[in-house]
């Protein structure tokens, strides 16, 4: 299902590049949170341990370790979020641990939690479709409108409390409204997003 939909996303990007002006609006998608309508040449893609070709729904149970992973083509900016069933995010990247850098070189793959970190990322409730995406960048991007840390927190958090409301936060984050913030150029950035079953 997600092969199709990328497919889909992807033509239709195509299409939109061909008659869109220079500053398209990211498209908001149910399935993939924000999805660039410009083609471009930086990708990035995102994956779970239990599939690593990132086009399945493996099930994860409550209390199951789980690691997620990605990586980029280009030398860029990596933006690593879950989104829950309930539509609550989770910040995974950055992060103020050792590893939480969130500059990746082309080429890498990076796992989160990684080898040698002293924690690990345990699947919690509630049941149902979680959704992992990447957001990936040639510059970096300001989330203070997305994300905040608190004093003495390794992750921030997410400010949106809906995947409707994370994909408008993400999109004022490439396509900010303040007139003094450059927009980032559209060929810049670019999405993926992998699945996973969270079951009892």
């Amino acid at each position: 299902m997600k092969k199709l939909l990328t497919t889909l996303t992807l033509s239709a990007a195509a299409l939109s590049s061909v008659v869109a002006p220079a500053f398209a609006a990211p498209v908001i998608s149910a399935q993939s949170i924000i999805v660039n309508p410009v083609q471009t040449t930086l990708s990035a893609k995102v994956w779970v341990n239990k599939d690593p070709s990132g086009t399945q729904t493996p099930n994860y149970r409550i209390g199951e370790p789980i690691t997620l992973y990605t990586s980029v083509n280009e030398n860029a900016y990596v933006y690593l979020f879950n989104v829950n069933p309930d539509g609550s995010t989770d910040q995974i990247l950055p992060n103020r641990y050792k590893t939480g850098g969130n500059y990746v070189r082309a080429g890498q793959t990076r796992a989160f939690p990684a080898t040698g970190d002293q924690f690990t990322y345990t699947v919690g409730g509630p049941t149902g479709l979680n959704r992992v995406l990447v957001v990936t960048s040639r510059r970096q991007l300001n989330l203070s409108e997305l994300s905040t840390y608190t004093q003495g927190q390794a992750f921030a958090t997410v400010k949106p409390q809906t995947s409707q409301g994370l994909a408008q936060a993400l999109s004022i984050v490439v396509n900010p409204v303040n007139p003094v913030a450059q927009p980032v150029p559209q060929t810049d950035w670019q999405s993926d997003t992998a699945f996973y079953n969270v079951t009892y």
